[in-house]
């Protein structure tokens, strides 16, 4: 269709100040995430209203930025401008197909917007943190009204999760006034405390709904399909695989992995199996009250180590926490995880979430030499590194990248970590690299899963079951592991896929320069655009 030749076309910088002053408008409660001040007393509208005005807004948007031309746009913002569109084409997609408040229970419960303030800056803690509590009960009575509707059917799974949630959020909300932040800067407890046990009878309230009325009718499928899967393949992670082609890659890859585990659990053991290898290493592991101060010696012996090796440049400012994971998610983060510093944080403080654990069968899986692995991934030079890197940079933490991060590339990128900090003499027993192999079996695994659990060929249960074989998991974890992935298509395939992503970059970077090859040079680049689609990053940073 033709330009309307009178109109005045907007500038792709004043396209972005309008559309996320609106985006964040109708989406309050992820404002703080990105440091956007004026929104963190706020949480998100659930009504009817205001779902037909998202709806209208993403078509709108979508259609106002394709009327932008992208000739006259820098190389940067070329690059975000695809990073929107491919945002708005899914979002837009998604919103069509059906209509999240009627499939997704936890999306009502108050626990992570009230927590985020505890850990972000904010310019009134006790006030924002007062009014989240006093609208939540609203928020979950319109959660019941909207899951009440006949056409509501989440899958079982969300249900289910969403009653674990919900009894997390009763624990931490207890936890709430004992947070140090929370109390230097209470004066009278009281409003607080009746603003909790306002929103604890509402949590109640909704788990019993949810238990009662919804659980029993929760037939829904989790699964996105081949269509939808593919969109997120092309718009999300900018790849030219199709779901067939990485099914492929992760077989591959499984296989080999497997071979290379298999011949080094000889050479560590002849005649033992991986598993009894496995099973050997693990017994060696902290108990459940060192845990904490066992992965804050390890991420503290990465840091040294990068430096040390000039592996990668630092940002002026960056720290880490050591923390427990929230109560309310730790149905599904069996072991670690970490949260990113926003680019407005000054001190850009990460936290690095381990969840406590008494059993001595989950304790066996944070053995000393597995959660050394698993610190080099989540701190040192993994996601803690890679964010706050991307924080320094202005061209990197633009909202179009903040906004549109791909597991290809930090979690590609934390998985390559594990190889180059062995590669360059850090954790170089074989133990080490047993449990190095059998993690980067476990990621060419989730690539199976994820494009077959997603595109309906294979079931929660036979995941589960899959984990259990080949990964000798116990089936508690693989369940809080499958959890996830079953709320974020695509986002389990990124680990193993990114890595050979990047490993193939490295290469092809050596053998183009040579003795000029410098690999914090290498890194630096890398790092330099944001945690965005690696194909994007490749296109901006290594091509001619």
């Amino acid at each position: 269709m033709p330009r309307d030749k009178g109109k005045i076309m907007p500038s792709f910088a004043d396209f972005c100040a309008d559309f996320f002053k609106k985006y964040f408008d109708l989406h309050p409660a992820e404002a703080i995430h990105y440091g956007i001040e004026g929104y963190d007393h706020l949480l998100n509208d659930f009504s009817d209203e205001s779902f037909d005005a998202e709806k209208a807004f993403v078509q709108a948007s979508l259609k106002r930025l394709r009327e932008i031309s992208v000739k006259g746009l820098t190389r940067d913002e070329t690059l975000d401008y695809a990073l929107l569109e491919g945002r708005l084409v899914i979002d837009n997609y998604e919103l069509a197909k059906e209509d999240y408040r009627l499939r997704w229970p936890e999306v009502y419960l108050p626990a992570p917007h009230v927590y985020i303030l505890t850990v972000r800056p904010t310019n009134d803690l006790l006030g924002n943190l007062l009014s989240r509590l006093e609208r939540s009960p609203s928020v979950l009575d319109s959660g019941i009204a909207n899951l009440s509707r006949p056409q509501a059917n989440p899958p079982r799974l969300w249900t289910e999760m969403a009653i674990q949630s919900a009894n997390g959020a009763l624990s931490f909300l207890d936890e709430l006034p004992n947070i140090p932040r929370i109390k230097q800067a209470l004066k009278d407890p009281k409003p607080l405390t009746e603003a909790i046990e306002k929103t604890k009878n509402a949590i109640r309230d909704f788990a019993q709904f949810l238990k009662r009325d919804l659980l029993p009718r929760s037939r829904g499928n989790y699964a996105v399909g081949d269509e939808h899967y593919h969109l997120l393949l092309k718009k999300r992670h900018f790849l030219s695989h199709d779901a067939r082609g990485l099914l492929a890659l992760g077989e591959s890859l499984f296989e080999k992995t497997k071979k290379e585990l298999a011949a080094l659990a000889e050479e560590i053991a002849p005649g033992k199996s991986i598993e009894e290898v496995a099973r050997a290493i693990q017994e060696n592991h902290p108990s459940a009250g060192e845990l904490l101060s066992a992965y804050e010696k390890a991420m503290e012996e990465a840091r040294k180590f990068v430096v040390e090796k000039h592996l990668v440049s630092f940002p002026q400012r960056e720290e880490l926490r050591v923390v427990p994971t929230p109560a309310f998610r730790r149905h599904e983060i069996p072991f670690a995880a970490y949260l990113s510093p926003s680019p407005k944080d000054t001190d850009q403080i990460g936290y690095y979430y381990v969840t406590p654990v008494a059993e001595d069968d989950l304790l066996r899986e944070h053995n000393w030499t597995g959660l050394e692995n698993t610190s080099v991934h989540e701190s040192y030079p993994g996601h803690h590194l890679q964010f706050t890197v991307a924080n320094s940079i202005a061209e990197a933490s633009t909202l179009p990248r903040l906004m549109n991060e791909s597991s290809v590339f930090y979690e590609g990128w934390a998985l390559y970590c594990e190889q180059l900090m062995q590669e360059e003499g850090f954790l170089e027993t074989k133990e080490h690299r047993f449990v190095m192999l059998k993690d980067r079996l476990w990621r060419a695994l989730r690539i199976i899963i994820d494009v077959n659990t997603q595109t309906r060929q294979m079931t929660y249960d036979e995941a589960a079951d899959l984990m259990v074989r080949e990964l000798h998991f116990p089936r508690a974890q693989a369940q809080a592991d499958l959890n996830w992935y079953s709320q974020s298509p695509s986002i389990p395939m990124g680990y193993a896929l990114g890595w050979s992503i990047i490993n193939r970059l490295r290469d092809r970077e050596k053998e183009r320069l040579g003795a000029r090859f410098d690999l914090c040079e290498f890194h630096d680049r890398l790092l330099s655009a944001g945690s965005i689609s690696l194909p994007l990053v490749e296109k901006r940073h290594f091509s001619e």
